[in-house]
């Protein structure tokens, strides 16, 4: 015979009933799973959100060598202040954004001069203080410039450990 329970008992047991329902993420190319996957030393970053958009005008790309990342100062338009701490101000008041080796093949990079939308997680770079949107997922405008085999290869390496840390580490 089966014992049947009330169903507030069975809602008590199974740790409770939400009907509150998640909103939709802030742009279709938020990611699901990991959003730090691919990201060299993500213990450095603390997760503010797992995706935002921010919007603004780029003032500098440099790539860095070390990781093979896109280093991208971005001048947030007014009213995003709020992206910002206190540590962006020693990168000019610009809130920084990465793209990660393995996402070049297929996200934009921007020039310098033009307004973009950036879509990634926001993150808190404790190793540096600032924050930033890391990796970027999405940006609007630019052009695609695939990582070589041996940027590849070095970042593969480097998430696997198999190659040390340098002492001017940029990333």
């Amino acid at each position: 015979m089966r014992h049947l329970l009330p169903l507030a008992l069975v809602v008590l047991i199974s740790g409770g009933c939400s009907l509150r329902r998640a909103r939709p993420p802030p742009s279709p190319h938020c990611r699901s799973g990991s959003p730090l996957v691919g990201v060299y030393h993500p213990q450095r970053l603390k997760l503010k959100s797992r995706c935002r958009v921010a919007v603004g005008t780029v003032e500098k790309v440099k790539p860095e060598l070390y990781d093979g990342d896109i280093h991208i100062e971005l001048r947030l338009d007014r009213g995003q202040e709020g992206l910002l701490s206190s540590g962006n101000a020693r990168v000019g008041g610009t809130l920084i954004v990465e793209i990660i080796p393995w996402d070049r093949s297929r996200v934009l990079i921007p020039e310098v001069g033009q307004r973009i939308e950036v879509v990634g997680p926001w993150v808190d770079d404790t190793a540096h203080g600032w924050n930033e949107i890391h990796p970027a997922w999405w940006i609007s405008a630019g052009s695609l410039e695939p990582a070589s085999a041996d940027e590849l290869r070095r970042a593969d390496r480097l998430l696997r450990g198999l190659e040390p840390a340098a002492a001017e580490d940029d990333g």
